[in-house]
């Protein structure tokens, strides 16, 4: 055997053809080792890098590629497979029955030439025979390999009746009922976007993790590189995106590379002011759909432990970091703190509490570092404090027909029902929310903008902070969002639309000056409502002034 070593991506161009031949012959379907990804990435992220590509020959033909990164660190070599941070899988090029004899030979080169080496490498899969062989061969030398593994959730579409499999998942997590609410909202579509539309896949992207941890999908030179992917034709590899578009709108994309029957899930994101509605589910709900119909095998939701990878998973493999050093002592010492580095990386991500922590908490908390002004900070206190302890009052108010205060000027046609369309357009989560909570959404007619005045809902009353949702009494309506400055207006504006209706809103401990408007107009207090916590103690406690104040008894 022969090791030879490529040292350009112009060079490497001459052996495409090989590389190709030899993942085609063993039906490979790990896009992140086929030549275009490598080709690429080298083109574009790996300009810097330290790469060492390898092809080993046999006879006068090329059996294997090993392509390694390589950084220096105490004087020790250390060898990973390229895309350490961007690939999600990794492995050998290599036939089959050359798999181990070429292993064999490019390691003993290695170890021989080198007197201090230590091998860390990512994305092996335990079900692909690089990762066997890999193991396989350190164990042979007297190498014992560390291991860490994370799991790898997957739904392979002949291990299932995907009809009724189908069917089940999307009553998870009312799924189906939210879908059901954005149609009736409006146009609710999935969508395959043209080349000139995937500046707003980036966009949706920044939007959805702008206060989180992420990855660096959109960040850079690697932007640039998932951007060329995306518009590869005629290879192994392919990169499909799914938009869920509402009312002309991304409101969630799905990032998938695509290899020879198997569809990987690299990047998902959604806009966050939909995020009652989850639209993030939806649309990889609307892709698993889409790669059923179109034939795929296996529908590969990749590496980690969120939720709703286990909703669709038919099975699950393993994905393995492996550390090997040589004898050396410094070699050694270095493998020992990757080691306790893993270590803590395997107990954070297989702990759903701590990562949720590091992506929600942290991510906000860098956000207001880098962006926040004084009212986001003493808003972020507010929360922090509420954790530990909070007093919470809300009284409950009714104004029946017979009550009300006659105002004295005329209201006529102050406001107007505001559509979601226009609700869309002032970027404002909590008055999404109310469409998906069954208000209805009322503006000034004759404002310059279109910011909502009041919403009215005829079904159910609630107070989010306090986590009550309770059916409305027949005849009544209940009254939210900012209306304490117009309250007056709001009131009259009600009566002339629902002159035999009766209206509940409610006031906090706070809003005195609120409270004090309601009853000059007529309004009377029907119950109050406390919650107290203090560290791990809490105490709710309801009171009712009237017989019309319902079942308004309970706080949960």
């Amino acid at each position: 055997m022969q090791l030879i070593r490529i040292r350009t991506d112009n060079e490497l161009m001459w052996y495409k053809d090989i590389w190709d031949e030899i993942l085609a012959t063993e039906d490979n379907d790990n896009p992140f080792i086929e030549f275009a990804w490598f080709y690429n990435w080298w083109q574009i992220v790996g300009r810097r890098e330290r790469v060492e590509l390898y092809a080993v020959e046999e006879n006068g033909a090329i059996i294997a590629f090993f392509p390694f990164l390589v950084r220096l660190r105490w004087g020790v070599r250390i060898y990973a497979f390229v895309g350490e941070n961007m690939a999600n899988y990794s492995g050998i090029v290599a036939k089959k029955e050359w798999l181990l004899p070429a292993t064999s030979f490019v390691f003993d080169q290695l170890i021989e030439k080198y007197k201090h080496l230590l091998f860390s490498f990512h994305g092996l899969l335990e079900s692909k025979d690089s990762t066997k062989v890999l193991e396989q061969y350190f164990i042979e030398r007297q190498l014992r390999p560390r291991i860490f593994r994370v799991v790898t959730p997957y739904l392979a579409f002949h291990e299932v009746d995907f009809s009724n499999y189908l069917n089940q998942r999307i009553k998870m997590h009312g799924m189906d009922r939210r879908e059901q609410k954005l149609r009736r909202l409006g146009s609710l579509k999935r969508k395959i976007p043209s080349r000139n539309e995937l500046w707003q896949m980036f966009r949706l992207f920044d939007r959805r993790w702008a206060k989180k941890i992420a990855s660096d999908f959109t960040k850079g030179k690697k932007k640039d590189f998932f951007e060329r992917l995306a518009f590869l034709k005629g290879e192994a590899l392919q990169v499909e995106v799914d938009a869920l578009v509402f009312e002309d709108q991304w409101i969630a994309f799905t990032y998938g590379i695509c290899c020879r029957g198997r569809y990987v899930t690299y990047a998902l994101a959604h806009e966050p002011t939909f995020n009652l509605f989850e639209p993030g589910r939806l649309v990889n709900q609307e892709t698993i759909k889409r790669t059923h119909s179109e034939n795929y095998r296996l529908f590969d939701m990749s590496i980690g432990y969120e939720p709703y990878k286990f909703d669709w998973r038919s099975n699950i493999d393993f994905t393995r970091r492996m550390l090997v050093s040589n004898g050396t002592k410094r070699a050694k010492l270095l493998a020992y703190s990757f080691t306790l580095k893993e270590r803590l990386k395997e107990f954070l991500k297989g702990n759903h509490r701590v990562m949720e922590w590091k992506l929600n908490r942290l991510g906000q908390l860098r956000y207001l570092v880098k962006y926040g002004k004084v009212k986001d900070w003493l808003e972020y206190g507010q929360l922090f404090v509420e954790k530990f302890i909070r007093f919470k009052q809300v009284d409950l108010y009714e104004l029946s027909p017979s009550d009300s205060v006659v105002p004295h000027r005329p209201v006529g046609v102050l406001f107007e029902e505001l559509s979601i369309q226009e609700a869309m357009q002032l970027d404002d989560e909590e008055i999404i929310s109310l469409f998906y909570k069954g208000y209805t959404i009322y503006k000034d007619s004759f404002a310059d903008t279109n910011k909502p005045a009041f919403a009215l809902h005829a079904m159910n009353w609630r107070v989010d902070a306090l986590q009550i949702v309770e059916a409305l009494p027949k005849q009544t309506y209940f009254l939210t969002y900012d209306v304490y400055k117009n309250i007056d207006i709001i009131t009259a504006f009600f009566q002339k639309m629902k002159p035999a209706q009766t209206l509940w809103v409610t006031a906090s401990l706070w809003q005195w000056r609120k409270r004090k408007q309601l009853l000059r107009l007529g309004y009377k207090r029907i119950s109050r409502m406390k919650h107290f916590k203090c560290a791990r103690y809490e105490r709710n406690h309801a009171e009712k002034y009237t017989e019309s104040g319902g079942d308004v008894h309970s706080v949960h």
